[in-house]
C-alpha cells in the first residue's frame, strides 16, 4: 500500500478540524458521494425526515464531522449524513463472508466485503483510518474518505469487529444507524466483554451480522441482531464464520435475496477450508478469502486483523495483485 491509503484522525482536534486533510481528496470525496446518492433516487421521503433524525439521533460530535465533510464537497450536510446511512436504507447491495480463527494462541479475524460497485470505485477508494489520541491509535477502521462511520474495525490488543449483511421482516428502529454504532464501539469499548454486551443489548435501526473476536481463543462470537431482537452464536471449534443469514435468531422474511442465496455456500466452502487446515498467518487467511467459492464478483475489500498487535492488512480487489506489506 502507498503512504495515501492510511490517514490519521485526531480525535483530540474539535470535531469540526479532524478530517481537515480531507482537503486533498475532494474530487475522490464527491465521487464517491454521487455514487451513494445515486442508489437514493426516488427516496425522497429520507431528505424530508432527516432533520428530525438528525436531531434526535446523532450525535453532535459526528454532525460536526459531516458539516464539514459538506464544507469541502459539492452536497449538503443533509446528503452527506444520508449517504452514510446507505448500510441502514440499502443493505440488499451488501455481501460478506468472515470468520476468526484461533492462531499460535492469538486470533486472525478475516473478511471479504461485497458491495456491487461501478467502475471498482470502492475497491481503489478504500483507506486505513487510525483514530489517535494523544499521538496513540485508539482504534482504526477500513472506509472511504466522506463516511465518517465504521463497517470493519480493530481497537488493537482487545478486539475487532466486522459487519454483514441480512434481512428479517422486523420494522426498522428509529434508533442509531449501524456503522456510526460500530464506531461508537470502537471508541469506547474497553474490552471484548464491553463490547459484546453493548453489541447485544443496543437497539439499532436495522438488521445485521456483527463477527466479533478478541485477543483470546474464547473470545470468538457472531451478533445476529435485528432492531430489537439479539442471539449470540459462540464456536466449540478454532473458528466462527459469517456470512449473510441467521443461524441461531428466528428469521420470519419470506423469500432471500441473491446474496442469502449465496450464503451457505460460500458458508459451506469456508469452512470446508478451514477443516482442511488452519491458516497461521494473514497469506493463508487471504487464501481462504480469495478461493473461487468463497470471494464473489462484487467482492471490494479483502482485509485480515491481527487483533494482538492491530495490525490490518488490506486489498482492494481489483487493484493490488500482491499480498499487503505492513501498514502503520
Amino acid at each position: 500500500m502507498t503512504q495515501t491509503d492510511e490517514h490519521i484522525v485526531n480525535l483530540d482536534l474539535p470535531a469540526n478540524e479532524r478530517w481537515e486533510f480531507l482537503n486533498n481528496y475532494k474530487s475522490e470525496i464527491n465521487e464517491l458521494l454521487q455514487y451513494y446518492l445515486n442508489d437514493f433516487e426516488g427516496a425522497g421521503f429520507l431528505f424530508e425526515s432527516i432533520g428530525l433524525y438528525k436531531k434526535e439521533i446523532i450525535s453532535s460530535e459526528y454532525l460536526a464531522e459531516i458539516e464539514f465533510i459538506s464544507s469541502i464537497s459539492n452536497f449538503s450536510s443533509d446528503q452527506v449524513l444520508i449517504a452514510n446511512l446507505y448500510y441502514d436504507v440499502l443493505k440488499f447491495y451488501f455481501g460478506c463472508t468472515a470468520f476468526a480463527v484461533e492462531t499460535n494462541g492469538s486470533i486472525l479475524h478475516s473478511r471479504n466485503l461485497d458491495w456491487w460497485t461501478d467502475n471498482n470505485i470502492l475497491s481503489k477508494f478504500s483507506k486505513i483510518f487510525h483514530y489517535q489520541k494523544n499521538g496513540k491509535t485508539i482504534y482504526k477502521t477500513v472506509g472511504w474518505v466522506g463516511f465518517v462511520g465504521a463497517l470493519s474495525g480493530t481497537k488493537p490488543g482487545r478486539f475487532s469487529l466486522t459487519l454483514n449483511a441480512v434481512l428479517s421482516k422486523d420494522k426498522p428502529e428509529i434508533a442509531i444507524p449501524i456503522s456510526f454504532f460500530l464506531r461508537d464501539i470502537l471508541n469506547t469499548a474497553n474490552s471484548y466483554d464491553e463490547a459484546k454486551e453493548k453489541l447485544e443489548q443496543t437497539p439499532i435501526a436495522s438488521d445485521c451480522l456483527i463477527l466479533l473476536s478478541g485477543t483470546r481463543p474464547n473470545e470468538m462470537v457472531v451478533i445476529e441482531r435485528t432492531p430489537t431482537r439479539s442471539a449470540t452464536r459462540t464456536t466449540d471449534q478454532k473458528y466462527i464464520i459469517v456470512t449473510n443469514d441467521y443461524k441461531k435468531l428466528e428469521n420470519n422474511t419470506q423469500g432471500e435475496s441473491v446474496l442469502q442465496s449465496t450464503s451457505c455456500g460460500r458458508f459451506d466452502r469456508t469452512q470446508e477450508l478451514l477443516e482442511n487446515q488452519t491458516p497461521t498467518d494473514f497469506v493463508k487467511c487471504f487464501d481462504i478469502l480469495q478461493d473461487k467459492n468463497v470471494m464473489m464478483g462484487i467482492t471490494v475489500q479483502q482485509m485480515v486483523f491481527i487483533n494482538e498487535t492491530g495490525e490490518i492488512k488490506l486489498l482492494k480487489t481489483g487493484v493490488n495483485n500482491t499480498y499487503p506489506q505492513a501498514g502503520l
